[in-house]
């Protein structure tokens, strides 16, 4: 439970990177349920150190992760928390964050704003230098593999006001992308943006 947190609104399109200490909590909400969300950490003590969908795969064995899970860096080191849930239990694991490179594959004519240059953007303004984009944690997103290993996306569930609610295992950067895409419907109609709100211990 969040008592007295600091809330960033954050318009589709739109990002956030915000420095933050270890046990600080940090609640990602959506308050229309029409809003996916690409998240990345980066561990603050070193620049080629961050959260890992694959290595996440790996240690917990599944494509979703569940509240109590920790989530890991590409070097397997403790970096979130997994403390609540109140949607669905889909938060994207598999997809790559959309890019002038993925809306041009996909026929997409309006390559701006994207969550690569969001993100690339966010490291350049707190000074790291960074040459590739981790597939994000796309909170929200829900995409389902089938038993042929086709992957399927369908609109988000969330509802109005839904959360995730995790907790710093380290010092880390965390980056929020509110992602514009419509490609897939992932949003569940037209983007609505998000909320960030941080309480640190």
């Amino acid at each position: 439970m969040l008592n007295s947190p600091t809330v960033h609104q954050l318009d589709p399109g739109n990002v956030i990177g915000l420095s933050v200490r270890k046990r600080t909590k940090v609640r990602v909400v959506s308050p229309h349920g029409h809003q996916v969300v690409d998240t990345w950490a980066f561990l603050a003590s070193s620049s080629t150190e961050y959260l890992s969908m694959a290595h996440n795969r790996t240690a917990h064995y599944r494509t979703r992760f569940r509240v109590g899970d920790v989530l890991v860096s590409n070097q397997f080191t403790p970096l979130l928390r997994f403390d609540a849930d109140t949607t669905d239990g889909f938060h994207d694991s598999l997809h790559a964050a959309c890019s002038v490179g993925s809306y041009a594959f996909f026929g997409e004519a309006q390559h701006y704003p994207n969550c690569e240059d969001n993100l690339r953007k966010t490291l350049r303004d707190h000074d790291i230098d960074f040459h590739i984009t981790p597939p994000p944690w796309n909170l929200f997103e829900k995409s389902i593999v089938d038993e042929d290993g086709e992957l399927h996306d369908r609109a988000t569930a969330t509802k109005s006001g839904d959360y995730v609610e995790l907790s710093a295992e380290c010092d880390l950067l965390l980056i929020f992308s509110a992602c514009r895409s419509t490609i897939g419907d992932i949003s569940n109609g037209a983007p609505a943006g998000a909320e960030i709100w941080l309480e640190e211990d």
